[in-house]
């Protein structure tokens, strides 16, 4: 039986589930996400691109498919998001929405989701879930799982996650695959997964792959065979960003909510100064409401003073 701690901080939303005391899956939810999927909202269709076509829907540009039949530019009708907006590396990916003759439904929040999969929430945010949440996060931001014989190298990109085996020895291949498997319930992972193991013989392969199979136990996936060259496709549903996405493609946001959350346990008095860098001063800058949460919470002035550079500039 799972236990299910939510979390709330200024902008930010964390779910952990944890069975057996260990932190099995992390979900997040951020100021600014959109839509959520298993929205159901009224969609004004502006562009019709062959079979498909984009609107808008509470104030947020929508990837509509297939175009509703029969409709036209300009009307209105209601559609389900199927998939999250999401940043990418060079690009935004739109929200993704289908049309649908159910009734309108509120965007889910966090809370919901993790009502709607039968788990009952646990008050508070123990210690122990915290370090293990900070360390799974940690690791997700360099994009390196270690496990017993090796690690694992993770790099999302437009196309595909790149996962690489970083170790020696032919027998790295199932060890790598079980430890994948752990990866991609903890931090979410879903779309097209490419895994490059060492080469090995083809009854390696075999085991190597049923032992992914039986480590991925009931969630949703198809796969390719381990082909002579070591490479393995799996692909799975994608509902929105992974939580290895949000650490190495929303840096900014996670500094700010950090930078939030610390000037909430400071406790001194008079006016809060915050230093963020531009980045992170931009985005807090864009949603004005999370520095007045946070000036009514400590009853203090948010001042914001010029930070170091961005390490990129």
């Amino acid at each position: 039986m799972a236990d299910v701690f939510l979390q709330h901080r200024i902008g930010e939303t964390r779910a952990a589930v944890v069975e057996n005391f260990r932190l099995v899956e992390m979900h997040l939810a951020r100021d600014g996400d959109g839509l959520a999927a298993g929205a159901r909202l009224p969609a004004r269709l502006s562009a019709k691109l062959g079979q498909r076509g984009i609107a808008q829907a509470d104030g947020e540009e929508l990837l509509v498919e297939p175009w509703p039949a029969g409709a036209t530019e300009g009307q209105t009708v209601i559609v389900e998001v199927t998939r999250a907006a999401w940043r990418e590396r060079g690009r935004d990916r739109l929200a993704k929405a289908r049309p649908t003759t159910l009734a309108p439904w509120p965007s889910p929040s966090l809370e919901s989701q993790m009502h709607a999969r039968g788990h009952v929430l646990k008050p508070g945010w123990p210690a122990e879930v915290a370090e293990q949440w900070d360390d799974a996060f940690d690791a997700a931001r360099l994009g390196r799982l270690p496990f017993e014989s090796g690690a694992l190298v993770l790099a999302p990109t437009p196309a595909f996650l790149a996962v690489d085996v970083d170790g020696h020895g032919l027998a790295l291949a199932g060890p790598a695959l079980r430890t994948l498997a752990r990866a991609i319930r903890l931090w979410g992972l879903g779309g097209s997964i490419v895994v490059d193991l060492p080469t090995a013989d083809r009854d390696q392969r075999t085991q190597a792959a049923e032992a992914f199979d039986a480590a991925m136990g009931k969630l949703p996936f198809e796969r390719t065979a381990i082909n002579g060259f070591g490479l393995m496709q799996v692909v799975r549903p994608r509902p929105g960003p992974s939580i290895l996405e949000r650490a190495q493609l929303d840096r900014a946001g996670t500094e700010a909510i950090d930078l939030l959350e610390s000037a909430l346990a400071d406790g001194n008095t008079g006016p809060l100064r915050l230093a963020p860098r531009p980045a992170v001063r931009r985005w807090l800058e864009s949603r004005p409401h999370l520095l007045e949460a946070l000036g009514d919470r400590t009853h203090r002035t948010v001042e914001m003073l010029t930070g170091a550079p961005d390490a990129e500039a």
